[in-house]
């Protein structure tokens, strides 16, 4: 029986294919690194790729049907260290009329709107000196696993719409608050204008004021320093400063942005975006300090500018650049009661091609955090080499310091920098080697 409907179910695919449009295609990327130091020594022997984790190809799969009317999108990848197949795309679509669009399954960026601009570091190791660059740097994707559709009224106008949704059923203001409602407008030309509200509902319910310390699991504020069997056996954690704080909510981020492309070889992004929550939601967050060198906050950004450009200067030479800022609800307030200040990143690269063949590339990156810690700086030389018309290697040195006492230099996805004997090491370094194919 189970021969019989594979037989079928292979006849039906065959059949189907011959009246069907089906495209395949790939994008396999690694950065094996043989040699990194983490400010105590040379390390090696590690492996990642820009996104970080031991995952070197994503495979995607469509198919549209002969009359354009239903379609389907998967993309996937293999988690070498988890040991499974990750999908970030598997919908089906449907076209009842030509204007209209649904969308059923987990989708990616399935409005084509995604504010992008990737150059330089982002394509090899990541450092952690950005704050928001590469894909979704002035409009971030809309990617929900539920229901997405688009309408398009009128000539380079889409109306569009998701829902996320869980395999079991939950109240109506968490299912329905989480949806994203916009609209894309292309001006042939000029560029494309673009607005969106991501719903987050998320509602705080009162809480007393918290004093900084270790507590038990009965919620009991404790004296001294823990040890090992107080944390791990005995269940206590580590409470922040937090002020006493009534009900409120989260409703939502407001994003908007503008893609210019009118001028020849010029292509420039901005965008904005703004969470609307009620002044209490953002209280309670305070610094903790963990020694005299090192401050941390898990603020929430309240308001985002970002912007970024790229430019031909010549057929060979083209220059790339990125801005971003972070800014935070004056309630969210630092130990001395302080409001928190703003977080800054930018970076400028360089791409030059040398030949048909070899191509060079180069960036440097600056991250100005709002905690007290040191500002961060990374940056990138490398070459690639293509071999082929569907593959490259190539070389890079890339490296991550901290300018100033307070911070450690952070990392790279293959290396971290060491703290040792309590000094927080400020410069680290890793010598990948990129190998890439696609088809």
């Amino acid at each position: 029986m189970k021969k019989l409907i594979g037989a079928l179910a292979l006849a039906a695919m065959v059949a189907t294919s011959a009246f069907a449009e089906v495209s395949f295609g790939a994008w396999l990327c690694n950065l094996p690194t043989l040699i990194a130091s983490d400010g105590d020594g040379i390390k090696g022997g590690a492996v990642s790729n820009p996104w970080g984790g031991w995952r070197p190809a994503r495979f995607g799969v469509n198919w549209t049907a002969d009359d354009g009317k239903v379609g389907m999108i998967m993309g996937m990848a293999y988690d070498v260290g988890g040991g499974i197949v990750n999908f970030d795309a598997n919908e089906m679509w449907f076209k009842p009329v030509d204007q209209i669009k649904l969308h059923v399954g987990q989708m990616d960026n399935f409005n084509g709107l995604r504010g992008d601009l990737c150059y330089g570091s982002w394509n090899w190791l990541r450092p952690n000196t950005a704050l928001a660059w590469g894909e979704g740097i002035t409009f971030s994707q809309t990617s929900d696993a539920g229901l997405g559709l688009q309408v398009f009224p009128m000539e380079g106008l889409q109306i569009f719409a998701s829902l996320p949704l869980t395999t079991s059923a939950t109240r109506m203001d968490k299912a329905f608050g989480k949806g994203t409602i916009g609209a894309g407008y292309t001006i042939d030309g000029i560029g494309t204008i673009k607005a969106q509200f991501k719903g987050q509902y998320e509602k705080k319910d009162a809480q007393a004021a918290v004093v900084a310390g270790w507590y038990d699991k009965d919620g009991v504020k404790q004296t001294g320093t823990p040890t090992f069997e107080n944390i791990y056996a005995d269940g206590w954690t580590y409470k922040k400063a937090a002020d006493a704080t009534t009900d409120s909510s989260k409703m939502g981020t407001f994003e908007a942005a503008f893609d210019l492309t009118a001028v020849d070889k010029l292509f420039v992004t901005v965008g904005f975006a703004f969470t609307i929550a009620d002044s209490d939601y953002w209280k309670g967050v305070k610094w903790r300090k963990l020694d005299e060198k090192n401050f941390t906050a898990s603020f929430n950004n309240q308001m985002k500018i970002a912007l970024g450009a790229s430019y031909g200067i010549t057929e060979a030479f083209k220059v790339s650049a990125d801005f971003a800022m972070f800014m935070y609800n004056s309630e969210q307030k630092n130990d001395e009661g302080d409001s928190a200040k703003p977080s800054l990143s930018f970076g400028v690269g360089l791409d030059y091609a040398v030949s048909d063949a070899l191509g060079l590339t180069a960036d440097v990156r600056m991250l100005m955090p709002n905690n007290k810690a040191d500002p961060l700086m990374s940056f990138l030389v490398g070459a690639n080499y293509a071999i082929g018309s569907n593959g490259s290697l190539g070389l890079g040195f890339q490296a991550v310091m901290a300018l100033g006492d307070k911070a450690s230099a952070g990392s790279l996805p293959v290396v971290t920098a060491a703290t040792v004997d309590n000094e927080l090491k400020k410069f680290i370094f890793a010598v990948p080697v990129r190998a890439s194919i696609w088809f």
